[in-house]
C-alpha cells in the first residue's frame, strides 16, 4: 500500500461524497431546530444523545474531518513550496483535526456512558 493513499480519483470522490453528506446533515439539523418545541439546553442534549442522532452526528464529524483534510492538504501541497514548512503545516493540521475529532467523540461517548 502506498504512502500516498489519497491520490487521484479517490480523494475527489471522498470529498464529493462527504460534501453531499454534510449538506444533508445540515438540512436535517436545521429542520430539527425549526420543528423543535423548545430551544433549551436540555432539549438539545436529549436530541443529541438520541442514538440515531448520535450516530448521524458521528458520521457527520468523520465526513467533515475527511473533507477538511483533503481540501486543506491540496491547498498546502499546491501553494507551500518549502518542503519543511509543508511537512510542518501538514503535521499541525493532522494534530488539530485528530484533536477536534477526539473531542467530539468524547462528547458523543458521554451519551453512552452517562
Amino acid at each position: 500500500m502506498s504512502l500516498y493513499v489519497l491520490e487521484g480519483l479517490r480523494p475527489w470522490v471522498i470529498q464529493r461524497v462527504s460534501a453531499v453528506y454534510i449538506v444533508l446533515f445540515i438540512v436535517y439539523a436545521v429542520l430539527c431546530f425549526f420543528t423543535a418545541e423548545t430551544i433549551a439546553y436540555t432539549s438539545w442534549k436529549s436530541w443529541l444523545y438520541d442514538p440515531f442522532n448520535t450516530t448521524v452526528v458521528g458520521i457527520f464529524v468523520i465526513a467533515l474531518l475527511f473533507h477538511v483534510w483533503i481540501g486543506m492538504r491540496d491547498v498546502i501541497l499546491d501553494y507551500v513550496h518549502n518542503i519543511m514548512l509543508r511537512i510542518f503545516i501538514l503535521a499541525m493540521l493532522v494534530g488539530i483535526l485528530i484533536g477536534c475529532g477526539l473531542w467530539v467523540f468524547r462528547i458523543l461517548l458521554l451519551s453512552v456512558v452517562g
